[in-house]
């Protein structure tokens, strides 16, 4: 292929900036789920970015299941390169995730995971378990009112093999988090309060930061703990539109670039809408050249294009265009700016799928530029 794949592997993560509600669709398993067991096969080794780093993970290894998955999902959907997942999941009858394992690509077991709930179907105890360490983190609830509808929990995570302790407290009201500590080692805490607007939604937070600047003898600075006071912020403010749309999101930070405790503005997103959709994200970072995402849909909202990072959808330095079949993606036309050369480089990619009795895929194979270069496989068992 004619992409620098070290390069783009790395700068993707980069100039994607997208909310939620951009996402293309959800996967999801229809049926009374028993187990999972899911990995991507790697046709040809010629063509495997991973093939790049020692992990088979990436050079920053495996992650957790959460951040593994999701950095798979985007690149499969969006890019014409793979991630890498093996994994086996075990759910409960009620479809909560009872435990799962994952493994590398020759078939070794790199993470063992074990969770358990109260009666309230609530995450009490995870274990972590690998080869050479356990960790685990531990949940403790606590309710008040009438209705339950002040809740505590205590948070414990400890891991003895790399003599880790951290203890993260949260309170909720009516079902939404209005105070969140985190505890440090050193016995200093950094608070986040949350405040909600007449519609239920977050309007602003302020934060609690025990580190703050400080100058030293030799007229350097220095950033940490160095008292019990700290400085207090507002750190988020949020904006919606009439249709309690978030429509513009402004972050603020103490000003690290002056060695300063002052407040100054962070980043800044605003939102654009067309109709009920989202067309347009502007990002504005700290001392940072503004960039742009726009966005495009068919008749049944379904997400069709995505243009970045100009104000002018024509400048545009990357594209991805989908076509969809059966409510999935099918196609996938890529278009990328050469970092050296700055010529545009486009790329095509079908999917082909097979279906299992219960009407969830079984297999997808990736194809890139007429070759197929990825299989991504699942064997589903039922209740």
């Amino acid at each position: 292929m004619k992409y620098n794949y070290l390069y783009s592997f790395i700068v993707f993560f980069f100039t994607i900036s997208i909310l939620s509600a951009q996402d293309l669709p959800k996967d999801s398993i229809v049926g009374n789920v028993k187990s999972v067991r899911e990995k991507v096969i790697f046709l040809t080794e010629k063509e495997n970015p991973q093939m790049l780093y020692d992990s088979d993970y990436g050079h920053s290894g495996f992650m957790g299941p959460k951040s593994t998955v999701a950095k798979f999902l985007t690149l499969w959907y969006s890019t014409p390169y793979s991630y890498f997942i093996n994994y086996e999941r075990f759910y409960l009858p009620n479809r909560i995730i009872d435990r799962e394992n994952w493994f590398g690509k020759k078939g070794e077991l790199i993470n063992s995971y074990r969770y358990i709930y109260d009666k309230k179907n609530r995450l009490i105890s995870r274990i972590d378990s690998t080869s050479y360490s356990i960790s685990t983190e531990n949940h403790f609830y606590r309710e008040y009112g009438e209705n339950d509808e002040h809740l505590l929990e205590n948070i414990f995570y400890q891991s003895l093999a790399f003599n880790n302790f951290a203890h993260i407290f949260k309170d909720y009201k009516d079902g939404k988090l209005s105070r969140r500590k985190n505890f440090d080692d050193d016995g200093s805490v950094r608070e986040t309060i949350n405040y909600y607007n007449a519609a239920g939604k977050l309007d602003h937070q302020i934060l609690k930061d025990p580190s703050t600047w400080v100058q030293l003898e030799n007229n350097g600075h220095s950033y940490g703990v160095y008292d019990s006071i700290g400085v207090v912020y507002k750190s988020l403010q949020n904006f919606y539109d009439s249709k309690n749309r978030l429509i513009k999101t402004q972050e603020y930070a103490i000003d690290g670039q002056k060695y300063s405790n002052d407040i100054v503005e962070g980043n800044q997103r605003i939102m654009t809408y067309k109709g009920d959709n989202l067309v347009r994200i502007s990002t504005i970072m700290s001392n940072q050249k503004p960039y742009y995402d726009h966005f495009e849909y068919n008749k049944a909202n379904q997400l069709t294009a995505k243009y970045c990072c100009d104000e002018d959808i024509f400048k545009a330095q990357n594209i991805e265009k989908y076509k969809y079949k059966n409510g999935v993606v099918s196609e996938l036309s890529y278009t990328r700016q050469n970092y050296h050369t700055k010529k545009m480089e486009k790329s095509y990619s079908l999917f082909t799928y097979k279906y299992d009795a219960h009407h969830n895929w079984v297999e997808i194979i990736k194809s890139v530029d007429g070759v197929a270069l990825y299989k991504w496989i699942r064997e589903i068992e039922y209740y």
